[in-house]
């Protein structure tokens, strides 16, 4: 019980920061809010609002997408697929270059935390540098678990205590010898992927059994900020660093058997 009013706490302590940190502006017909979580740009991600009716639409006025397309991404048909099934698990649609989903207005909380969610997932996985090719982290990491024979769930979902969604790349399921396992995959290690993370973590766990673990499958083939690998451990985290991948250990902590 102690352990839950602490992470209840730390709920509260978190949306009452997100209330502070939000600002807005009447932008014609729309409302730009702005929110305090960073792209990989350093730039505050911004969504447009507005009521049709008994409804909110939302909109990143096709923000995302251009920012990708400036540091050099070009979308082939596989990336758009790729691109509208990470999109999906959010409930978010793509129309030309625009992220857009809308939603009855007694429901504006969660659509709104499920956008920005959906912005900042496809910002870190699909953030390449500029010139280089390569392939996607998510797709590595399916190809991986196929090979290695890692049975698991992909894009499932969980409310937290505060009411929230939270979506997770990969559940493995418990085992004899092992718990449930929730996974999430992070491109790029910055502070404000690992602060969004553990949030989600912190909200999902009281709700979950409890000897449920994360797993954090973070690709050190990008810089990773000091402290983030520090700071997953200190929620109890196992961090699998991507280069570590075949590491008996970590073969061991997602086997199924």
């Amino acid at each position: 019980m102690i352990q839950l009013l602490d992470v209840q706490e730390l709920i509260n302590n978190y949306t009452e920061w997100l209330r502070r940190e939000i600002t807005f502006s009447k932008v014609g017909e729309y409302y730009e809010i702005t929110t305090p979580f960073l792209n990989s740009a350093n730039d505050y991600l911004q969504i447009y609002v507005k009521q049709e009716e008994n409804e909110i639409f939302f909109s990143d006025d096709g923000d995302t997408i251009h920012d990708l397309e400036l540091n050099g991404l070009n979308f082939t048909s596989a990336r758009k697929k790729l691109l509208k099934q990470l999109l999906a698990s959010y409930g978010v649609q793509i129309n030309g270059k625009e992220l857009t989903t809308r939603g009855p207005i007694s429901m504006f909380p969660q659509k709104k935390h499920m956008f920005v969610q959906a912005m900042l997932s496809v910002d870190d996985m699909f953030m390449v540098s500029k010139g280089k090719i390569s392939s996607f982290f998510l797709d590595d990491i399916q190809k991986f678990f196929e090979e290695n024979e890692i049975y698991c769930s992909d894009n499932v979902q969980f409310t937290g205590i505060s009411g929230y969604t939270h979506v997770y790349d990969f559940l493995i399921q418990r085992s004899k010898n092992h718990p449930e396992r929730l996974c999430r995959a992070i491109n790029s290690g910055t502070k404000s992927n690992m602060e969004n993370v553990l949030f989600a973590w912190q909200d999902t766990k009281p709700v979950r059994k409890q000897d449920s673990k994360l797993i954090v499958l973070l690709n050190d083939g990008n810089p990773i900020a000091r402290g983030v690998e520090e700071g997953f451990q200190n929620y109890g985290a196992h961090v699998l660093r991507w280069s570590h991948r075949n590491e008996q250990k970590n073969l061991s902590i997602l086997s199924a058997s």
